[in-house]
């Protein structure tokens, strides 16, 4: 292919990708879901201590008080992640429009708690945690959306109560602020009363049955998952940040599908999903060229490639890709277009076949560890057995990326002897 076509479909794609990566209403989602993480590694944490299979350690800390501890913990994070969400991306998007992120988040929180179902008995109001944790993640996103932009739609248009200069500011922004987060707040009043009179009853059910379950039984179908991820290949090839790209579009249903995971693992329960954000970082670690990278460090004749394997194998190690995409280069090498491309959706595949019949446990959906290294990765998605193969499609990219590698090897091992002579 010709510099010039190449140029012309970076130019045609780069545009289109990189408005949907820094749209307010992508990053607002991302955004709130990284700043929750402190939440969502805590639970993750808790449910791996708390299902440590060694009898000693099960002994001691139910005899402790340890494990009360960690259910305590498990609870208001994994399967509280709703109620954090809501706050997090309701502020993070009101960031994306230059705004202070503590009122629209107090105002999501309030119509995320209108929506929610609650019984009162005998004077004392009971919310049930059913809408709270993973079930609740989407009505969640689009609540801290929703009234965030009420928010802010009222307040730039003028619809304020505007105090004399002489009032301090602090008074004078909370009187500001009323009008926008009362239209928010009776928005929520009457959906949640509209949903009452349905055979829905909630906002969170109708949500859950038409959004939720049908968008994670796409994240679950392994072809979808497949093909996004050889699509991101796709977009490293030419320069794209493929990753942050299809995360960006993906992120909430990962979420949902691998806060599912982790609330059934620390109960104790069957895993509901194979796949997940979780599943495809456990075995797509460094866009499956760690193989790559290890045999330009051990095999490798020439100067050049041997250079480059000293300095890309350990960030690879440790999921860190970028040395090896940009220093090598991957991108717009046609020489590894294949390996590179494809090998993501081949490890995927394995991996899925190889859980879906039980040789390899379901992956426990401790995601977001990134900077965990090859191995300890999988040791923390709750078995050995997910820590041996993700050895072993190290071991199969090492075969694949092999003949591409070895070709371009010796063609620069050549170059570098004629130059010396």
């Amino acid at each position: 292919m010709s510099k010039l076509n190449i140029n012309d479909i970076s130019k045609k794609i780069a545009p289109v990708l990189n408005k949907i990566q820094k749209s307010k209403l992508s990053n607002g989602i991302s955004g709130g879901m990284m700043a929750a993480m402190p939440v969502i590694l805590l639970g993750a944490f808790s449910a791996l201590f708390l299902n440590l299979r060694i009898p000693a350690w099960k002994s001691f800390i139910a005899f402790s008080g340890i494990e009360h501890a960690l259910n305590v913990a498990i609870l208001f994070s994994t399967n509280f992640l709703a109620v954090a969400f809501v706050l997090t991306i309701a502020g993070s998007y009101a960031k994306q429009y230059k705004e202070e992120p503590m009122v629209p988040s107090l105002i999501a929180l309030v119509c995320f708690f209108i929506v929610t179902p609650f019984t009162t008995n005998k004077g004392v109001t009971t919310f049930t945690m059913q809408w709270l944790g993973a079930a609740g993640i989407f009505s969640a996103i689009i609540i801290g959306l929703v009234s965030t932009r009420i928010y802010i739609y009222i307040k730039r248009k003028g619809f304020t109560i505007k105090m004399p200069a002489s009032v301090p500011p602090v008074v004078a922004n909370s009187f500001i602020s009323l009008i926008p987060a009362f239209a928010a707040i009776i928005v929520f009043l009457i959906v949640s009363t509209v949903f009452s009179g349905t055979h829905f009853e909630t906002m969170h059910q109708f949500i859950y049955t038409f959004i939720q379950t049908p968008l994670q039984g796409a994240g679950g179908n392994i072809v979808t998952v497949v093909i996004l991820w050889t699509f991101a290949q796709l977009l490293w090839f030419c320069g794209i940040h493929g990753t942050l790209v299809i995360y960006s579009v993906v992120l909430p249903i990962f979420t949902a599908m691998d806060t599912m995971q982790l609330s059934a693992y620390a109960a104790g329960q069957s895993l509901p999903n194979i796949t997940g954000r979780a599943f495809v970082s456990t075995y797509t670690m460094s866009g499956s060229a760690i193989g790559f990278a290890i045999l330009m460090l051990f095999v490798a004749k020439s100067k050049q490639y041997k250079a480059l394997g000293k300095i890309t194998t350990i960030p690879a190690l440790f999921g860190i890709s970028e040395p090896l995409v940009f220093g090598t280069p991957l991108v717009f090498n046609f020489k590894f277009l294949i390996p590179f491309v494809f090998l993501n959706g081949i490890s995927l595949t394995i991996a899925y076949a190889l859980t879906a019949i039980g040789i390899v446990p379901r992956v426990a959906g401790i995601s977001g560890m990134s900077g965990m290294p090859i191995i300890f990765s999988g040791l923390m998605e709750g078995s050995w057995k997910i820590a041996v193969l993700q050895v072993a499609l190290v071991l199969l990219s090492m075969l694949v990326w092999y003949p591409f590698f070895k070709k371009a090897d010796n063609e620069a091992y050549k170059v570098e002897q004629k130059a010396e002579v």
